[in-house]
């Protein structure tokens, strides 16, 4: 969970949030598991959902540490270059609609499960 399961850096500070985040989908996700067979299609449609997200603040993380560094090749070292881009680089993480992102995942996961349940039907 969080940035241990996502091998990002740091200089985000978004991993503990990460994990919530990541808790509470796959949560929900695993609260919809009736049988053994709907486990696959649950963990396919966290990861559909999550890894744009999270693999978004791997890289940012990345660019904070070279702005903390001043090795980004556009600030060096001029503090107001730096504040220009540091300000709102966090707010998408904190502006996410965690109810949509979960219901996305739910949508994913059911279209899933009624196309598995379809093709051993011989509908698909």
């Amino acid at each position: 969970m969080g940035d241990a399961a996502h091998a990002t850096t740091p200089f985000q500070g978004a991993g503990a949030g990460q994990a919530i985040e990541d808790a509470l989908v796959l949560s929900e996700l695993l609260g919809r598991v009736q049988c053994l067979r709907d486990l696959e299609p649950a963990l396919a449609a966290y990861d559909t959902v999550r890894r744009p997200r999270t693999q978004r603040v791997v890289q940012t993380s990345r660019d904070a540490m070279k702005l903390f560094a001043f090795t980004d090749g556009k600030v060096n070292g001029n503090a107001e270059k730096w504040n220009k881009a540091w300000n709102g680089r966090m707010d998408w993480i904190w502006d996410i609609n965690l109810e949509v992102h979960v219901a996305d995942a739910f949508e994913i996961f059911d279209q899933k499960v009624r196309t598995r349940i379809f093709a051993k039907a011989g509908y698909i």
